[in-house]
């Protein structure tokens, strides 16, 4: 049988949190509140775009 090696795996995934942990003061910084707004709004177009109601206004306004 081979050996196992111990702790390895830790090792490597401890160099991959480290790096991913940092954040960059360059990036662009996106609040909770923003992508959440953001979700609800496409999710409530593609409903009402689904159920019809953007083309049942644009009928009544007559464009």
């Amino acid at each position: 049988m081979a050996k196992e090696k111990k702790g390895s795996g830790i090792q490597q995934a401890a160099g991959l949190i480290r790096y991913f942990d940092e954040e960059s003061e360059d990036a662009i910084q996106i609040s909770k509140g923003s992508i959440y707004f953001a979700c609800i709004s496409f999710s409530v177009v593609i409903y009402l775009a689904h159920h019809g109601v953007w083309s049942w206004m644009w009928a009544t306004l007559g464009l």
